[in-house]
């Protein structure tokens, strides 16, 4: 009788059947097809809620900036009496407020994402489009200029 690891033989008497039991170790290819079409159908299914989340916080983000701008340049107006000349003059400048016996000095904006050139960059990496003479600011971002 001979044995090894991927079947057993068991010879018997001459003439007789030869009797192979076998055990398979491991999946086979059908199995492992249905376990790849499964992954990739769950991956499609996560890529696709996960781009809608992504876009649904950079669009909340940008709201959230632009009030935050635009308040900037609110406070900016009413400390100096004028509009700034750039957003990043806001970065720049600090305000001085009273506060009980320890007067708060703060910049009019925190340092936001910035390009290579000191503008200040929406969540979509474009610039924020400020005009000086009223002091308005808006989004590039295509769909989002009237925000």
């Amino acid at each position: 009788m001979k044995t090894t690891k991927a079947s057993i033989r068991n010879k018997t008497e001459a003439g007789s059947p030869l009797v192979i039991i076998s055990h398979r170790g491991g999946y086979g290819i059908i199995e492992t097809l249905i376990v790849i079409i499964v992954m990739g159908v769950l991956a499609v299914v996560v890529m696709s809620h996960y781009e809608k989340i992504a876009y649904e916080a950079k669009h909340t983000a940008l709201k959230a900036e632009l009030l935050n701008l635009r308040q900037a340049i609110t406070l900016f107006k009413i400390m100096k009496g004028r509009f700034p000349k750039d957003l990043n003059e806001l970065i720049d400048s600090n305000y001085i407020m009273p506060y009980q016996e320890n007067p708060i000095s703060k910049k009019y904006l925190e340092p936001h994402s910035l390009d290579e050139r000191g503008n200040i960059l929406d969540p979509y990496g474009m610039p924020y489009v400020y005009f000086p003479a009223d002091g308005s600011v808006r989004s590039q971002k295509e769909g989002f200029e009237h925000f």
